[in-house]
């Protein structure tokens, strides 16, 4: 019997064969899980060792030994200590960005959007204190170029609580004020938290210490609703028909 041509024997491919698909050893967002829980991994021994010690008295040894990797592997990560001081404290501007939107995003009116802001402006600081003390503390010791990075982002988280304190005053809700300033004296007022915590803790919780803060701010400046006009009183029948029975004994 002749065999066709397109079929093979147990031992040959077929000629019209599927292409062989392996199957991926890992998945992409595996991968980028485990390289940002790395990278995560030295940042915090860098937050805690630059607190501690010191930017220039940490080694990258002191890193590595902290962070249980080897110095080569911090190495792929960072180009140098200077840049992980960088990234360590840029941490919290990275969160005001994403944290700040999404709060705001749930809020259903220009104050409420503004309360919201600040609220989780201070939660954000509260959970990176360490990078926020950092960042007071070693700011100096970085470049010029890395100084401004920073600033930038700075610039932009800022820029959030600004937008909703214009917001408020385009609505009516806050008077005219400087945007500016408003928006500098809640930035220093939400670093109180941070600088101030062992004291504050004690006395307020977060949240409540935002609220009453805020409210002190806002006072001055909250619009007002107006009073509404006050009402004549109606006539009454009875007020009526006594002055048509004066009116008439006059006439008498």
């Amino acid at each position: 019997m002749r065999h066709d041509s397109n079929n093979s024997s147990a031992g040959g491919p077929r000629a019209d064969a599927s292409p062989l698909v392996l199957p991926r050893k890992r998945g992409r967002k595996k991968v980028d899980g485990l390289v940002e829980a790395r990278r995560q991994q030295i940042l915090t021994a860098a937050l805690d060792l630059f607190g501690t010690k010191g930017f220039h008295r940490t080694t990258t040894q002191d890193l590595a030994d902290s962070a249980d990797v080897s110095v080569g592997l911090i190495y792929q990560y960072f180009k140098d200590k200077e840049d992980l001081l960088a990234a360590a404290i840029g941490q919290i501007f990275d969160a005001y960005l994403t944290e700040i939107p999404l709060a705001v995003e749930a809020a259903a009116d220009p104050l409420s959007r503004f309360r919201a802001a600040v609220h989780a402006y201070c939660r954000v600081i509260d959970e990176h204190r360490e990078a926020a003390l950092l960042g007071y503390r070693e700011t100096r010791s970085l470049s010029k170029t890395a100084t401004k990075g920073l600033m930038a982002k700075e610039t932009q988280s800022t820029a959030l609580i600004a937008e909703r304190v214009t917001e408020c005053i385009d609505a009516g809700v806050f008077r005219p004020v400087d945007v500016a300033m408003l928006t500098y004296h809640i930035v220093v007022f939400v670093h109180s938290w941070a600088l101030n915590s062992w004291r504050l803790k004690g006395q307020f919780k977060r949240e409540d210490y935002v609220d009453v803060g805020v409210d002190m701010l806002l006072g001055p400046i909250v619009q007002q609703p107006e009073p509404a006009p006050a009402r004549k009183a109606a006539k009454t029948p009875k007020t009526a028909s006594r002055r048509s029975s004066h009116a008439g004994r006059r006439t008498a």
